[in-house]
């Protein structure tokens, strides 16, 4: 059903995507869908949950939080982009709410990210989350008025330093 998700938000925007859609992309029932599933916002909880559990277990030794969260752009820009940039038919705050969620609960599972410790450390965690998830939206509308590739490794270059310079993750010399 993830896959399914997948090739749906590679298309179009959250907002046009159906549960039946969805299982007919995965060739399953809807009551299937419904075992494990409450909709389609408890996928992509699931699916954002997986994406950055998989990157922390990749980057474990990796003591640039921001690397992290570029990888996490730039392996889903295009999901990105139809999640939180290019729906206007209003699901973009559920989708931010999803991701912000996800956020927030790897942080409370002793990630030891920069990024994901920053949010365990702070004293509004879910305001932090919104803080990386609104740099995360804004740097894929970035990549969306630019025509560029987020997986491009100049491209990641680009985010990686710019997310450590906004969230002071790495010391700047002048």
């Amino acid at each position: 059903m993830q896959r399914a998700m997948y090739q749906l938000l590679d298309r179009r925007s959250i907002s046009q995507i159906t549960v039946e859609q969805i299982c007919g992309v995965a060739l399953i029932h809807r009551s299937s869908f419904y075992r494990y599933y409450t909709d389609k916002f408890d996928l992509l909880s699931q699916m954002v949950m997986r994406a950055i559990e998989e990157l922390l277990a990749v980057e474990q030794a990796d003591t640039v939080g921001s690397a992290v969260m570029s990888r996490f752009i730039g392996t889903h820009t295009q999901i990105l982009r139809h999640l939180l940039v290019t729906n206007t038919e209003g699901d973009n705050n559920r989708s931010q709410r999803v991701i912000n969620d996800c956020l927030v609960a790897v942080a409370q599972t002793g990630a030891a990210d920069r990024v994901f410790v920053m949010i365990r450390k702070s004293q509004q965690p879910d305001l932090m989350a919104y803080l990386v998830s609104g740099a995360i939206t804004s740097t894929v509308q970035w990549l969306s008025s630019e025509n560029l590739d987020g997986s491009s490794l100049e491209t990641q270059a680009a985010i990686e330093s710019t997310l450590a310079t906004v969230f002071s993750l790495e010391q700047q010399s002048l």
